[in-house]
């Protein structure tokens, strides 16, 4: 107990010690630092005390936008001819903001103009041309720089001429020549079997069909195949490969254009 008592007064007496060189220290012997300055034991405001001298800043955070709400109505679904109109309908939802819409080619070259006419508050009316040729469309939209889901949209375009109001033919730029899906070949596993674990794989020969755009698509019990690649070999020949997760049945079809090739559409089953 004795020796609790004699480390504490030691410790007052290093204390009062240090408090006095550093009274010395400053230039005010002899007075504490509790009786020095008329802020007590602070001899200046702390930096935190200080007024700010700029004015306050706002900032405003841009708003935030839902584009999962954004609906495509009137968006075709099929394939269309070169050089026909294309026109959609963009619902809002009440999502504000500004929308960007542009229409990439085959080529990735961006197709101008893309005619944006507002209907009504809630309502916007999209027209452009398909005039750069057969091939895929991408159609990017955002809203407020936000890209909407499933964008890009694809669009099909092939071959042929479109018809006028008269009925007849309107004159294109593009070459078209004689398509028959008729002499169309195909062969491949992927036309008769059909495996969840490895992607499934089959050949088409167009070489002697004319000119025209192959369509590929897989349908099954959810809709559509999540993946089908359809890849040119050069000569006509197209390399096609497409994956499913869920056993049950599907419907492969294959086209030339507008018409289904020899054997299409082909009914798979998978275990």
């Amino acid at each position: 107990m004795f020796k609790v008592s004699q480390e504490m007064r030691l410790n007052t007496q290093a204390a009062s010690s240090a408090s006095a060189c550093s009274s010395s220290g400053s230039g005010l012997e002899g007075h504490s630092p509790e009786e020095g300055g008329i802020f007590g034991r602070y001899q200046r405001t702390p930096d935190a005390d200080a007024y700010p001298s700029e004015s306050p800043r706002v900032y405003v955070a841009p708003e935030l936008t839902d584009a999962g709400k954004v609906q495509l109505l009137h968006f075709p679904s099929g394939a269309l001819r070169v050089n026909s109109p294309l026109g959609f309908i963009i619902k809002r939802n009440g999502v504000k903001g500004n929308f960007e819409v542009r229409v990439e080619g085959p080529s990735g070259q961006p197709i101008q103009p893309v005619r944006q006419q507002q209907l009504d508050p809630e309502r916007f009316q999209i027209d452009c041309q398909l005039a750069a040729g057969a091939g895929l469309y991408k159609v990017h939209i955002k809203c407020n720089s936000v890209t909407l889901p499933r964008s890009p949209f694809i669009i099909v375009a092939i071959a042929g001429a479109t018809e006028s109001i008269e009925g007849k033919p309107a004159s294109s730029s593009v070459a078209i020549s004689d398509s028959d899906a008729s002499r169309v070949q195909s062969r491949g596993l992927g036309l008769t079997h059909v495996s969840l674990v490895e992607r499934n794989e089959f050949t088409v020969d167009c070489g002697q069909a004319g000119s025209n755009m192959l369509l590929v698509g897989v349908l099954g019990q959810r809709g559509p195949c999540e993946e089908v690649v359809v890849r040119h070999l050069g000569r006509g020949i197209h390399r096609v490969s497409y994956r499913v997760c869920d056993p049950g049945d599907y419907i492969l079809v294959v086209k030339w254009g507008e018409q289904n090739v020899p054997g299409s559409p082909f009914s798979l089953s998978a275990d």
